[in-house]
């Protein structure tokens, strides 16, 4: 096991850069389906900035029971929190401190983010693009890492409840792609991003009730609480999250030895699925045994 070391405090001239490289940043237009969007040079420039956040804020514990193998593969987590996404920031600053932002990395995200004002150009510079099929297989083709939350908006809105729960759904797409491109999932499981806000319910019968399925691709209309807004009722801008520690744990790659065409086979998807599905929540049961993360952790 691996654990991402914190770094020595940035200083000033560092901090400031990075302010700046985000300033510039924002001037830039979004290009949600660009993978040359990506900037290198951004990321270097954000990074002590955004280590910072990770080491100071945040409290990030990292560990990879397993490595990323070389090439390109699909990087598979649980999401949580809402549109605050914690979980999404750390595990940028600890792949990029893991293997450099030399490596090639991009996330998969849903349309939304992009349209938020100055954030879309930071997320898109920082390797975001939007969530699809044909982006997902461009960046493979790239060689790249990809990472995707597959739960989307059922889990990152879910009850706190139900916070120690991997809640996909039906979504199955990761699997098929994994398939049909022939590349491993390394899964991600992390925990304590969801104490940054309350949600009481995820409200889905009201997202259906609206119609945001289909008009905003939103299964959810969550109700709760969240920092600044106090009352949450609808997906609102992201929340400011209280200093939460996100304790993360990269496991070891699988791979799914089925032809390609497999993913046509609704029998196959499931059971690879299930493979998966399995492996992560064992892992996000340890870690609430644990119990090292959210507001008050223990150890």
């Amino acid at each position: 096991m691996v654990i991402v070391p914190p770094e020595p405090r940035p200083s000033r001239a560092a901090l400031l850069n990075a302010i700046a490289a985000f300033r510039e940043k924002s001037r830039e237009k979004v290009r949600p389906h660009d993978l040359s969007a990506r900037d290198e040079r951004f990321i270097v420039r954000t990074l002590p900035l955004l280590g910072l956040l990770y080491d100071e804020y945040f409290r990030c514990e990292t560990e990879f029971h397993g490595e990323l193998p070389d090439g390109p593969c699909l990087v598979v987590g649980n999401h949580n929190a809402m549109t605050g996404i914690p979980d999404m920031f750390c595990h940028m600053v600890a792949f990029w401190r893991r293997y450099s932002p030399k490596r090639l990395g991009y996330g998969l995200m849903h349309d939304a983010p992009f349209s938020f004002p100055y954030a879309g150009a930071w997320l898109n510079a920082a390797g975001a693009v939007a969530a699809s099929p044909k982006n997902a297989k461009s960046a493979i083709d790239a060689g790249a890492a990809v990472l995707v939350f597959p739960g989307g908006d059922i889990d990152s809105c879910k009850p706190f409840s139900r916070r120690y729960q991997i809640e996909f759904g039906r979504r199955r797409g990761f699997i098929r792609t994994a398939i049909r491109e022939g590349v491993p999932i390394v899964p991600i499981v992390s925990a304590g991003a969801h104490q940054s806000l309350f949600i009481a319910t995820d409200g889905r019968s009201i997202a259906e009730a609206l119609g945001l399925p289909a008009r905003f691709r939103s299964n959810v209309w969550p109700i709760g609480f969240a920092l600044p807004y106090g009352l949450v009722f609808g997906v609102p801008a992201p929340h400011l999250p209280p200093p939460v520690k996100i304790h993360t744990r990269v496991l070891s790659p699988i791979r799914f030895h089925v032809p390609p065409q497999s993913e046509a086979d609704p029998d196959v998807v499931e059971t690879c699925f299930e493979q998966v599905r399995r492996v992560m929540q064992s892992t996000l049961d340890d870690l609430r045994s644990e119990g090292r993360h959210g507001l008050f952790p223990r150890g």
